[in-house]
């Protein structure tokens, strides 16, 4: 081998290791650290919302996640899990098709609501792209179906 006629086999070693390493932080860096595991796009179409490609990932991703309102646990009776949900909690309909401003499950998003805590809870807010994608899917009737 040519480069250990200038290089120890210790040397080499080192850089092998040191390079290993700074691949196995680089693939931890472009994780979002928050348990997320699909990216969803932050450029989302201003109409026609996808309950498939566009909603259903900030949900799993966001709220059907364990100790949530995932199919084991359901808090408030709220599985976002199911595919696809009834956004039916013990209490009322979360979201009222057509209607973001009287859908409880878009005003918590916001701030916390009638002694519900703000969502999702113990994790960063959802940025204003996926709240505002959320907010049309409603107002264009909540569909599940696409």
């Amino acid at each position: 081998m040519a480069i250990t006629k200038y290089l120890s086999v210790k040397t080499l070693l080192r850089l092998l290791i040191s390079g290993l390493t700074l691949l196995i932080l680089a693939q931890f860096a472009s994780c979002s650290g928050d348990g997320s595991t699909n990216v969803e796009p932050e450029n989302f179409p201003e109409s026609d919302l996808s309950w498939n490609l566009h909603i259903r990932p900030i949900f799993q991703d966001n709220c059907a996640v364990p100790g949530c309102h995932d199919s084991g646990t359901q808090q408030n009776g709220l599985d976002l899990q199911q595919d696809p949900p009834t956004f039916q909690s013990n209490t009322r309909l979360v979201v009222v098709p057509f209607s973001r401003t009287t859908s409880f499950l878009y005003a918590v998003l916001f701030q916390e609501t009638d002694g519900i805590q703000r969502m999702p809870k113990d994790r960063g807010a959802l940025s204003d792209a996926k709240v505002t994608a959320i907010g049309t899917w409603i107002d264009e009737g909540a569909n599940t179906a696409n």
